[in-house]
């Protein structure tokens, strides 16, 4: 058994071998995808790890490599083949104790030759190396749980806290085994081990969550993808269930305002402004205040660099003014500039807050969305215009002058007023814009933004668009032109822009809008999670560029897939039925197969998530085919005569 165990060990690394320097199945190349590569250069050279976004394990296995051997990507792809090539042998370990030798074996020969790990070890992805530390977790434990030593619990325990840094979403499996074992024998002992088991975790998730914690102020485990991934998974339901770009409410992405929702660390800004001729300014000074606090405070730059600087963390709603007053060389005139040119009077304004959907513009202090909305409201059904006083001081208390005043100044300097159309129905108004586009609300509305509808260029240019009422008050009282005067996003102003700032407040942002939108289609979501649950198992291609990923002769390899992946969840099922009515020991394997589909078919998911337990399914396939081959007719020889047992005449 043990030989036709390690020659599937060989056949898979042949076969992984041929797929990295001779054809391999997909269409990534080496360097992969989620940009491992980059980051693990960056690493190699000496760099931080500069994401929240991904973990750090398959980005630091890569840098290991290219540290030792430069970058060269093939070297550590036959690295993980190599370790992809255990996993037919850490199966046959864990399996054989379920299900004996003999299915184990099958076992480990159908991994050898049919795993899609296999394929993913091709290529720089998370997967591979992730599938050999969760199957040597398996094998680990399952030793453990048998002979009851406690060394065997700490090796499960530290390779469960390794797993999740390369897939998140296996974050909770040491909690699982650890219940499972407390669970099948509740003793004092078995109570210790599963302590052990956890403390190994623990301790191999420490480092990242207490360098998490230094950066953010906030215990990330793994990573911040789960909000986007998770508000994904809220798009797509109902008639978007294949695809989240089809979604009407995916134009919510983009927020607003500029805004963070991180109140309880420091505010990190850095600007660059160069408003002298040809030269950097001598030097630049930013002046701040709160509506908390009205104090002028004043941060200066290095002569002739940028600005860097901290505001002090406010553990609080609130708005932060600013703007910049900057001085050019003695040659050049005038010398003093002031960013923007209203200064105090029509200063930026920067938002904390967590009210990721409302209006936080508390003060009215800018033109926005939100007054375009009131602005509707007030001409459909008579309701009060908050701000109506400042909104009229600066000549955009109408609509056609507020729309205007919001829209994007054209290359050619020249702003076309355009002439907004409402229509108003009894349970919602239309205001129609120029282009063809729309915004439209409906009569009854909590306050939020994804209350809305935007359907096209301008209105959704309009959601996105603020402009000061300061700036707009002094071109109103100077006679000039107040349309096109709306804000850009800053390209040499930026506030908390830097990962560790940005990626946990996208993090929360994601979030808020995923609930959003679960309750508003709470059953919708409920299908698509048991929808997910299956089809995580099933490769489903598709033409459309936005619903899977298009690859030279990739209809017939999702044709294919598609085949194999529905017959292989098939045989799962069959194996799992045929394990339990003969009573093998097999609640683990099923346990942590439904553990995958429980945990993340809420997210995003696709097929490539279950690779994981992929293994753990070919066991129950081996023992379906074993059933199968052990019912099959045996073939008669030729000029044999079958024996009759019928009497004679």
């Amino acid at each position: 058994m043990r030989r036709i165990v390690y020659a599937a060990c060989g056949v898979t690394l042949m076969i992984g071998l041929f797929f990295v320097f001779v054809w391999a199945p997909h269409p990534w190349g080496w360097e992969g995808f989620d940009h491992y590569h980059q980051l693990a250069l960056v690493l190699a050279h000496g760099g931080g790890f500069p994401t929240l976004d991904v973990p750090w394990g398959y980005a630091g296995f890569l840098a290991a490599f290219y540290r030792l051997f430069g970058d060269h990507p093939a070297i550590p792809l036959v690295a993980q083949v190599a370790l992809n090539a255990s996993v037919p042998l850490l199966t046959f370990l864990a399996a054989r104790e379920w299900v004996g030798e003999r299915a184990a074996t099958l076992a480990a020969v159908l991994i050898g030759v049919f795993s899609f790990n296999t394929v993913y070890a091709s290529t720089q992805s998370s997967d591979a190396v992730c599938t050999v530390l969760f199957m040597a977790a398996v094998a680990a434990f399952v030793k453990a749980y048998l002979t009851d030593r406690w060394p065997c619990f700490a090796v499960a325990g530290v390779l469960t806290g390794i797993a999740p840094q390369f897939r998140p979403n296996l974050i909770l499996v040491p909690v699982v085994l650890a219940a499972y074992a407390v669970g099948q024998r509740r003793t004092r002992r078995r109570a210790i081990e599963a302590v052990v088991l956890l403390a190994g975790a623990t301790a191999a998730l420490s480092p990242w969550v207490i360098r998490n914690y230094r950066l953010t102020a906030t215990l990330l485990p793994t990573s911040v993808h789960g909000g986007v991934q998770l508000w994904y998974g809220s798009l797509q339901v109902g008639p978007y269930l294949h695809s989240r770009a089809y979604n009407p409410r995916s134009v919510f992405e983009g927020p607003v305002f500029e805004y963070t929702s991180l109140a309880d660390v420091p505010i990190v800004m850095s600007a660059d402004i160069t408003p002298c001729i040809a030269e950097h300014p001598t030097s630049t000074d930013a002046i701040y205040w709160t509506d908390r606090d009205p104090t002028r405070r004043r941060a200066h730059s290095s002569p002739g660099g940028a600005l860097e600087m901290e505001i002090a963390a406010p553990h609080q709603s609130m708005v932060l003014y600013y703007f910049f007053e900057s001085r050019c060389p003695e040659d050049q005139e005038p010398r003093k500039h002031v960013t923007p040119s209203a200064g105090e009077a029509g200063p930026f304004v920067f938002f904390v807050s967590q009210d990721h959907l409302g209006d936080l513009d508390v003060h009215g202090d800018l033109l926005d969305a939100f007054d375009i909305v009131r602005m509707i409201r007030r001409d459909a059904w008579n309701e009060p215009l908050s701000f109506a006083d400042r909104l009229e001081a600066a000549g955009v208390d109408r609509l056609v002058d507020a729309v205007a005043a919001l829209m994007p100044v054209p290359a050619t300097g020249r702003v076309s007023l355009p002439a907004p159309r409402l229509s108003v129905a009894a349970d919602r108004a239309t205001m129609a814009l120029p282009d063809g586009s729309s915004i439209v609300m409906p009569r009854v509305w909590t306050g939020r933004i994804t209350d809305l509808m935007f359907e096209g260029g301008l209105a959704l240019a309009l959601m996105h668009s603020s402009a000061s009422l300061g700036d707009l008050s002094l071109a109103h009282q100077r006679g000039l032109a107040v349309a096109g005067r709306a804000r850009g996003e800053r390209d040499d102003v930026a506030i908390n822009r830097v990962f560790y700032r940005l990626e946990p407040h996208l993090m929360r942002r994601y979030s808020a809008l995923a609930f959003d939108n679960i309750r508003r289609t709470p059953l919708s979501f409920a299908a698509a999670c048991v929808f997910r649950a299956t089809r995580l198992f099933i490769v489903s291609g598709s033409t459309d560029v936005h619903t899977a990923q298009q690859f030279d002769k990739s209809r017939r390899i999702y044709a294919l897939a598609t085949i194999a992946s529905i017959a292989s969840l098939v045989l799962f099922a069959v194996g799992a039925i045929a394990a339990w009515r003969r009573r093998h020991d097999v609640a683990l394997p099923l346990l942590l197969v439904a553990y995958l589909p429980a945990t993340i078919s809420p997210f995003l998911t696709n097929m490539r998530y279950s690779i994981t337990v992929q293994p753990l399914m070919f066991v129950f396939i081996a023992v379906a085919l074993e059933r199968l081959l052990a019912h099959a007719p045996t073939p008669v020889s030729a000029g044999s005569q079958p024996i009759s047992t019928r009497p004679h005449r």
